[in-house]
């Protein structure tokens, strides 16, 4: 009978924080994982009983055996190594010939030719494997035996190559494995293995390239769009792409950008600054620049904006912000290009130009932008960049907040600056998608300004100013946005959100008494036609 052992138990160090959350050989790549994959090869092969062994995690392994047809789980208290577990199961009567296959790599390797040459080699054991000339170590001699490995023993051969993970036994090689033969290389020296040198593609995913590597290498084996492959998870106004990739209860994101896409390299680097610094974002696992994809941690599919009872977690979402505004000197300490990517004046003028020529022009059909509004816009800007600076999300609203049970956190942060530190509480509070009650903007307001420790010596009624002509920049940037992305992109789903933003604009401004009220701010569809 064959056997088959497929090694699962490694602690995956170098994937770590993944490994932290997935056992390696669960690890989504694509539509599958490295187990089921090795798992559908054993079945193919005609495999009477399949084994995995496990350590690290070992109750994931455990908890897959069903779904994918493991016979038994080879639970380890102490890792074996890569003899161990196979002398343990030859000590605890299984009997016959034995595969060895590997739980932690992918591969279109011929498996079965490699049996049918094993079994006829003459040899008790065997090894498959092939030619990578950056990492191998196998040496061979011209009888295509094993004479040697590189920096563990024997002579140098006349060929070399690269192990797969995979071997076979013969029931007669089973039996002599001594249990003191933990590393099966030690067994080797004495049970000289048949090598067969084969061709294909083997990835070890033990890194976080060879995980990109594996699923760019499963993407284009499979000939067709990720869409049809994988479950959308979201999209973003920026062309960005986001698919959940499952296997076995496990899930992770695969972020795709465009090719032009300018922030690619600040969503990675930004990723990987604020996960350092304990920030809820999500973790980052893997990075493929050439084909600008990211693989990232699952935070669900609930946004704030679809959470049924929103207020529950309006005053923990503000409370991470300040855990985010309070790391701006550290964030700014270790990256020197965040801290001088400040958010001033020009920016906002920038803002309500987008918006004059979206909203005011493109949408309600204004032909000229009166000089009095672009005064406006001027000191509005001015009064914007005197704000205190902290770390800046920039584009923090309820879609871009994930609610996962009890976990909080913060995605499409690559537009981070170094800006104001209202800007961000008017994103969230003001937000067009939600419109909350006046009153509840208020009472969150002020929640959040009595528990930011960097507004104590701020009066309530000095930082709802502030506030306020934050909202004011914020909602016209919005503004801009949701008719440029419905009106020049096409995105038709942003069109629902143009008249709530005009209505939460007109109340703010209504609040803003202190300020000049420009008529023509107050251009909106409802008073357009009888005004002209």
């Amino acid at each position: 009978m064959l056997h088959v052992l497929i090694l699962a138990a490694g602690l995956g160090t170098r994937l770590r924080p993944l490994t932290c959350r997935i056992a390696k050989p669960l690890i989504p790549i694509v539509n599958g994982s490295p187990l089921a994959r090795q798992v559908a090869l054993a079945k193919k092969l005609g495999s009477g009983k399949i084994h995995a062994n496990a350590h690290h995690l070992a109750e994931q392994v455990q908890n897959a055996a069903t779904e994918l047809g493991i016979d038994k789980v080879w639970v380890e208290e102490e890792l074996l190594g890569t003899g161990g577990p196979i002398h343990r199961m030859w000590r605890e009567g299984e009997r016959g010939e034995l595969l060895v296959l590997n739980g932690d790599c992918e591969h279109d390797l011929d498996v079965e030719i490699f049996l049918e040459k094993a079994r006829n080699s003459g040899a008790t054991c065997a090894l498959l494997a092939i030619d990578n000339s950056k990492i191998n170590t196998l040496c061979i001699d011209k009888e295509h035996l094993l004479c040697g490995i590189k920096n563990k023993f024997g002579t140098a051969g006349s060929s070399n190559a690269t192990f797969t993970g995979i071997s076979w036994y013969s029931a007669k090689a089973w039996e002599k494995i001594k249990e003191s033969e933990k590393d099966i290389r030690d067994f080797w020296q004495h049970e000289i293995p048949f090598v067969l040198i084969t061709k294909g593609t083997w990835i070890d995913i033990g890194n976080p390239k060879g995980l990109m590597e594996a699923i760019n290498s499963t993407l284009n084996s499979q000939l067709s769009t990720l869409n049809s492959k994988l479950e959308v998870a979201g999209s973003a106004g920026s062309g960005r792409k986001y698919y959940r990739m499952q296997a076995n209860g496990h899930s992770l994101i695969l972020q795709q950008s465009h090719s032009e896409d300018q922030d690619f390299e600040h969503f990675v680097r930004y990723g990987k600054l604020f996960g350092g610094l304990g920030l809820p974002t999500p973790e980052i696992y893997a990075v493929d620049a050439t084909e600008r994809r990211v693989v990232m941690q699952d935070l669900g599919s609930v946004r704030l904006c679809d959470t049924e009872q929103p207020m529950l977690y309006y005053p923990l979402v503000l409370e991470k912000l300040i855990a985010w505004q309070e790391a701006s000197e550290k964030a700014f300490e270790l990256d020197s290009e965040l801290a001088g990517r400040v958010f001033g004046e020009s920016d906002y003028l920038w803002e309500t130009s987008y918006f004059a020529e979206n909203y005011l022009q493109g949408y309600l059909g204004m032909k000229e932008i009166p000089a009095d509004l672009t005064e406006f816009f001027k000191n509005l800007a001015k009064r914007a960049a005197e704000q205190p600076r902290v770390l800046m999300h920039r584009d923090f609203q309820s879609q871009n907040v994930m609610i996962k049970e009890s976990q909080i956190a913060f995605v499409d942060f690559q537009g981070a600056r170094n800006g104001s530190i209202y800007y961000d509480a008017a994103s969230l509070l003001q937000d067009p998608y939600m419109m909350l009650p006046a009153e509840s903007i208020e009472q969150l307001f002020r929640l959040w300004h009595s528990a930011n420790p960097f507004l104590k010596n701020t009066s309530f009624e000095s930082a709802w100013e502030n506030f306020l002509i934050a909202s004011l920049q914020r909602i016209m940037q919005a503004l801009g946005a949701y008719c440029f992305l419905s009106k020049k992109k096409g995105i038709k789903s942003f069109e629902q959100y143009i008249e709530p933003g005009a209505k939460r604009l007109k109340e703010v401004i209504n609040l803003r008494k202190t300020l000049r009220v420009y008529p023509h701010l107050l251009y909106f569809p409802t008073w357009y036609h009888a005004e002209n």
